[in-house]
């Protein structure tokens, strides 16, 4: 019954089809939920504060796919991930590894169901890209040297809110490293966002000034740590409305930013923790 229920998933996703803007996707998802709730319904920090950890394991189906669905224990009672499909190539000087995750659990389907979308098509498209490279160096007659690595990670965790990091990493002379954050409220089946949680706010400029000043202190106590600001050239003034996020362990918002984002690369992934007593005033407007 278990190799059927495996067939049948496989059959299912191999005709997925890709979304023209996958970003559609997940943003279907935060307009079909915010329009249930209000702005009284937004979360307060004080429970904001949780993640999940994606388990990664993985059993080879064929030479360049592979997939299982070894559940990991149950969140709250109610929600589950699953690594649904984990994408392989070693072939022609590329090495790369996809790791493709399935939320199990949501009462609201829809919601659900478009996250998992998002995640299968996301997955599919670049193991589907990476194909088409080898594919082209190899009607060249060439061999290419590549690693790529797409994984996820678990960045806090409670009973009301699940946090999911995507990271994409890729090598090829220089590296460069990418991510996306899913913060899902279980309580009220809605995917939380900056403009979401900060309604009515000028949170992108409020937000900004306060990591510009943290910034510049970084710079004062270490003059290697550097920060494209003030610069004409690169110069960063303000976060994206949509800007990646995370809460902390001391329920603090994290806002992320990626390698070369708003700075040299040789800073990596930056990362700015934002004071309560910024946060709860745009909370409070």
């Amino acid at each position: 019954m278990k190799s059927n229920r495996l067939k049948d998933l496989k059959h299912e996703y191999d005709n997925i089809e890709i979304p023209d803007r996958l970003d559609d996707v997940i943003m279907e998802a935060f307009n079909m939920n915010n329009k249930k709730d209000s702005k009284k319904t937004v979360v307060r920090w004080s429970i904001i504060a949780a993640s999940i950890c994606v388990i990664v394991g993985t059993v080879n189906l064929s030479p360049t796919f592979a997939s299982t669905f070894e559940n990991i224990p149950v969140l709250g009672n109610v929600i589950k991930i699953i690594n649904f499909k984990n994408y392989r190539i070693n072939k022609n000087g590329y090495d790369v590894s996809i790791d493709v995750p399935s939320v199990d659990g949501l009462k609201d389907k829809g919601l659900e169901y478009k996250l998992n979308n998002e995640f299968e098509a996301e997955g599919k498209q670049m193991y589907n890209e990476y194909l088409s490279e080898i594919k082209d160096l190899e009607e060249l007659g060439e061999e290419g040297r590549k690693y790529g690595k797409t994984w996820y990670e678990i960045i806090n965790e409670n009973d009301d809110i699940l946090s999911i990091v995507i990271y994409n990493h890729c090598a090829q002379g220089s590296s460069n490293t990418t991510r996306k954050f899913y913060n899902i409220d279980k309580k009220n089946e809605t995917v939380l966002t900056l403009e979401g949680m900060f309604e009515g706010s000028d949170y992108v400029n409020i937000i900004s000034k306060n990591i510009i000043s943290q910034m510049r202190e970084r710079t004062k106590q270490n003059p290697e740590d550097v920060y494209w600001i003030d610069d004409d050239i690169y110069n960063f003034e303000h976060i994206k409305k949509d800007q990646g996020f995370y809460i902390n362990s001391n329920n603090e918002l994290v806002i992320c930013f990626d390698k070369y984002e708003v700075a040299p690369g040789s800073s990596g992934l930056v990362e700015f923790k934002i004071p309560k007593s910024v946060t709860n005033q745009l909370m409070n407007n």
